[in-house]
């Protein structure tokens, strides 16, 4: 039994840390993408998540734990294993019933998204305050204020949407509004040198991503952004 449990154990460390750390999704940030240029910018800038920007489908949010998480993780057993899983399952699949965006949430959810990336590529807390509902904007707020103490700014290159879905009936009557978009995305900083900055655009590719974006509608047709998922 006992060898059963050591087994078990290790195993689960295996798996934690051979699998990406999935996070929920905010306004805006990077894909993770990955480059096919030579780059002179130290390894230790990849590894503290000051290279590619914030959304990673392919990078962001798919960091590895920590020795102390794994460890902890491990411990838990099972049952932490299952609960993680399940979560992450809710948190990344596609709604089985969606359709065309109404023409009412069309009008407005377009020119609405792209106003929220472009605040957020700007550190534009007082703007993003007035798109977000009050619990969603406490967290953005805190991701920008580190991205401001940290001289560095999340830009969105070429930023286009490609395809809009409607969830059809969701819980508690909120909009739910499926976004394919892509982008090239990458932090600048700045307290670095030009060259330092050309560099990490030019080691950026375009990928493609995609979101459930929660919104409820406001007083005079306004859209209040309430949370957003990735769907991968």
């Amino acid at each position: 039994m006992k060898k059963l449990t050591l087994i078990i154990i290790i195993g689960l460390l295996f798996i934690f840390a051979m699998t990406p750390t999935i996070v929920s999704a905010r306004a805006g940030g990077s894909m993770g993408s990955s480059s096919t240029s030579n780059s002179n910018i130290s390894s230790s800038d990849y590894n503290d998540n000051n290279y590619y920007g914030y959304r990673g489908y392919g990078g962001y949010g798919r960091g590895r734990f920590s020795l102390m998480d794994v460890f902890f993780i491990g411990v838990t057993g099972l049952l932490a294993f299952r609960s993680i899983k399940r979560k992450r399952q809710e948190n990344y699949t596609l709604p089985e019933t969606y359709d065309e965006l109404t023409p009412h949430v069309k009008e407005y959810f377009e020119p609405f998204f792209y106003k929220v990336e472009d605040a957020w590529t700007k550190n534009d807390l007082e703007t993003l305050k007035t798109l977000m509902s009050h619990y969603y904007f406490g967290q953005q707020k805190r991701i920008i204020n580190g991205y401001i103490r940290n001289h560095k700014v999340d830009h969105l290159e070429g930023l286009v949407i490609i395809d809009l879905q409607q969830v059809i009936n969701p819980d508690h009557g909120d909009v739910q509004v499926i976004v394919t978009a892509q982008a090239r995305d990458y932090f600048q900083y700045d307290n670095k040198t030009v060259e330092y900055n050309q560099q990490i655009q030019d080691d950026t590719n375009i990928e493609r991503f995609k979101e459930i974006w929660t919104l409820t509608w406001q007083e005079g047709g306004r859209l209040l952004l309430g949370g957003i998922k990735v769907i991968g």
